[in-house]
């Protein structure tokens, strides 16, 4: 019965020290629009000194996070420019065109290309450690706003 008892605690200890390493916290940003619920779930990795862009080349693609895939969750279909995204729940990834020059995939979770969205590009003038996503009322739509190092990518989007 000893021998079980200790088994029980080292697993729990052993458990326990594997939850304590992952480094990376999850986020959540929300937005209501139009009687309808927009929320994105990411992992929020802390810069350390690196440089993001210098670690994706041209044509790569990026998770826009950590961990787990980012993920968007809508109850309402959106409209992103012409290009329409039904309700449901989607993959997210930023793909690298050129340098300052980034699309937002949305994709299925067979990762299948749903829409690719270009993005707007800005430099930050200090730079933000934690990645950040946030969704933010834009007139009758929302922003999507991605935060980390020293740029900001973004787009509009509204209900469809």
């Amino acid at each position: 019965m000893k021998k079980i008892f200790l088994g029980i605690i080292a697993l729990g200890v052993f458990a326990a020290g594997i939850l304590a390493q992952s480094p990376n916290k999850r986020g959540e940003a929300s937005l209501s629009i139009d009687g309808g619920k927009v929320s994105i779930d990411y992992g929020s990795p802390a810069l350390k000194g690196r440089d993001i862009e210098s670690l994706i080349a041209p044509g790569e693609e990026w998770r826009m996070g950590a961990d787990l895939p980012t993920t968007l969750s809508t109850d309402v279909s959106l409209k992103f420019g012409n290009k329409v995204v039904s309700k449901g729940k989607y993959v997210l990834r930023a793909k690298l065109i050129a340098k300052e020059k980034w699309h937002l995939l949305i994709q299925k979770e067979d990762k299948s290309i749903v829409a690719e969205i270009p993005l707007n590009y800005q430099k930050s003038a200090s730079p933000i450690e934690e990645l950040t996503i946030k969704l933010e009322k834009q007139g009758s739509g929302g922003k999507l706003i991605l935060e980390w190092g020293k740029f900001s990518i973004s787009t509009e989007f509204q209900k469809a």
